[in-house]
């Protein structure tokens, strides 16, 4: 659908009579290039939303936050889950300047909003036991492949999980040129919860075969985790077309927006809205 303002956007949020005493929402900021991370703006908008919730943000370090990486340049190196835990200092710092220089950190700050990232609990060793996710997604009756996963869930987050809504907020980026993507909005934005910096490797590797998977897993634990979740596809101020090709485009004003409970139908109703077959998303039929 098409919004043509701020009330809008809230008003579409409001609608789902939200009842949780924590929203946790993940945004999508994976890089600090214009068009490519949420807005300061669209997170604004969503805190006006949830006047009653106390909000956390949860997100995952990447290594295109705005800062030269100085030292060892093999990527295996320093973005990897192990390798990078020994640059540490220097995702803190990058994340630090991220927030700042967009203005995130102000209106995290204005609205009292708790950022947990993920990869800092990791290496923090703050994450609840593996076996205790892994129940939760049995009891479900549902399975993945990647059991590395259970043990990714951050002690905070399982503690408060039946008193809160999961909100994926993410940006519209096309990626016809990776077909195993294809698309990147509400459910694959959860991808970016996987706490290795990159994520490259392993889960990109073979000619990007393994990620349907991967998202399929990454998106299972968390729908277990969480109850309650409310899925969010905005391409409002900016949405990407042909992402991460070298004819990337980032286009402006298209007050695309797209929200529900049911994070298939929110992501096939983008696709068709952006004359995409949902038929040709690999991760969204496995749902």
């Amino acid at each position: 659908m098409f919004i043509n303002s701020k009330q809008e956007f809230i008003n579409q949020i409001k609608a789902f009579n939200i009842g949780s005493e924590y929203a946790v929402v993940k945004p999508n900021w994976v890089s600090n290039k214009f068009g490519e991370y949420t807005e300061l703006e669209i997170l604004e908008w969503l805190f006006e939303a949830i006047p009653n919730q106390k909000k956390i943000i949860i997100e995952s370090y990447t290594p295109w936050r705005g800062l030269k990486f100085e030292g060892d340049n093999r990527q295996d190196v320093h973005t990897s889950l192990n390798g990078g835990k020994n640059y540490w200092n220097f995702y803190k710092e990058q994340d630090r300047y991220f927030l700042e220089s967009t203005g995130i950190a102000k209106v995290l700050g204005e609205y009292g909003a708790d950022y947990i990232n993920i990869t800092n609990e990791v290496w923090s060793n703050r994450c609840v036991e593996a076996g205790l996710v892994e129940q939760l997604v049995k009891d479900k009756r549902k399975s993945i492949k990647w059991r590395e996963f259970y043990s990714y869930i951050p002690k905070r987050l399982y503690e408060i999980r039946n008193r809160s809504i999961l909100i994926s907020l993410s940006k519209i980026k096309i990626e016809e040129g990776i077909p195993a993507i294809f698309v990147s909005m509400s459910v694959k934005n959860l991808f970016g919860l996987i706490p290795h910096p990159s994520r490259w490797i392993p889960f990109h590797e073979k000619d990007h075969a393994q990620i349907p998977e991967v998202i399929h897993d990454i998106y299972t634990v968390y729908t277990c985790l969480f109850n309650e979740a409310l899925w969010i596809t905005e391409g409002i101020k900016t949405l990407a077309r042909n992402y991460c090709e070298p004819n990337q485009e980032i286009v402006t004003n298209q007050n695309l927006f797209f929200v529900g409970k049911d994070a298939k139908k929110v992501d096939s109703e983008a696709c068709e809205a952006m004359g995409i077959n949902p038929q040709k998303v690999p991760y969204l039929q496995l749902l």
